[in-house]
């Protein structure tokens, strides 16, 4: 009579089964009201290290839920670097067109209202910072175009919604060079193109 085949597998495999039942690493358990079972480990402790955090992972696995906890975390937070296409809506102006660009060194270049040529109308220039969850505060200045001539100062607070999207308020003060002054709210609302 042939020798029957064990489904098991062999004695090195089925002794370390055993070991690790006696042990206490497997449970086995019943996930109501399905009459399934399954095999669940014990929680287990991961640790996960970035460039700039360890964050310690715990992952506790019960029938079909599951519950994370997290220790410290990394998050990734994208950052405004780059180059935006923006439209730009003063209270008293209709809405224009630029380009903005974040620098690496927290510098800011404007280029907006473009002409008749394709060239921008004016050029500001500033600086800007990022703080938590992707907020966003910049200022700059820029020439005031036009028959009544000065200075633009706009300072925004705004935050970016996602890798490719930021949304900022803030407002406008005008120094005109007749000594006039008014201050605008202004809003504006970028796309990263590079």
């Amino acid at each position: 009579m042939p020798k029957k085949q064990s489904t098991t597998g062999g004695p090195t495999a089925r002794r370390a089964v055993g070991v690790a039942l006696a042990a206490g690493f497997l449970t086995l358990a019943v996930a109501a009201p399905r009459p399934a079972l399954a095999l669940t480990a014990e929680p287990t402790t991961t640790t996960a290290t970035t460039a700039k955090t360890a964050a310690a992972v715990t992952s506790t696995t019960s029938g079909t839920a599951t519950t994370v906890t997290t220790g410290a975390t990394a998050t990734t937070v994208p950052s405004p670097v780059g180059t935006w296409s923006v439209t730009t809506q003063e209270s008293d102006h209709p809405a224009s067109t630029g380009t903005l660009f974040f620098y690496a060194d927290h510098t800011l270049r404007l280029e907006a209202h473009p002409g008749p040529d394709g060239k921008p109308v004016f050029i500001g220039t500033g600086e800007w910072q990022s703080g938590h969850g992707g907020t966003l505060h910049y200022e700059f200045t820029h020439p005031l175009p036009g028959t009544r001539t000065g200075t633009a100062h706009v300072e925004l607070d705004g935050v970016l919604t996602s890798a490719t999207a930021f949304s900022a308020c803030g407002l406008t003060k005008r120094v005109y060079d007749d000594g006039g002054t008014e201050t605008v709210t202004i809003v504006m609302n970028g796309t990263k193109t590079a």
